[in-house]
């Protein structure tokens, strides 16, 4: 049984760390999945990391014409004009997550953990949905709260 509340997102090391961090308060997205306000993101930091590293909150979600969206959020998504230019090239809608209460875990947990938890899992492309199972386990491997 999943969960609408909580969810394994991948995403690039460098932006993973920048959410973590605060310096990065938007995840941009050409598409995803249904997520509502108050999901609770498990941050799953692609390779080279292979890790979930940390949960965030999604606090809105903006969908737009991707010039808005970056005249909006630009300075929150910790890219590059160009950078953003060249991920929405050809996209007709941007989506904006804005993300809350970043949270570093205490302890990476490692792709083969995951796999402890489901079996058979694979990092998503976009995101998956865990079960309350899943994320109370995730929970006490990242000790976080």
């Amino acid at each position: 049984m999943t969960t609408a509340n909580e969810a394994i997102i991948s995403i690039h090391p460098r932006h993973a760390h920048a959410i973590l961090d605060g310096a990065k308060t938007i995840e941009l997205r050409r598409r995803i999945p249904s997520v509502s306000i108050g999901t609770r993101l498990w941050i799953y930091a692609t390779r080279p990391l292979g890790a979930v590293i940390g949960v965030a909150i999604v606090e809105r979600i903006v969908r737009g014409d991707p010039e808005a969206i970056w005249l909006k959020f630009g300075h929150q998504t910790g890219v590059e004009r160009w950078e953003y230019d060249a991920y929405f090239d050809g996209a007709q809608e941007a989506i904006a997550l804005v993300l809350t209460q970043p949270q570093r875990n205490v302890k990476h947990v490692a792709i083969e953990h995951l796999r402890n938890l489901r079996q058979g899992f694979h990092p998503p492309q976009v995101l998956t949905w865990i079960s309350c199972e899943e994320a109370r386990s995730l929970r006490q491997m990242a000790t976080v709260g």
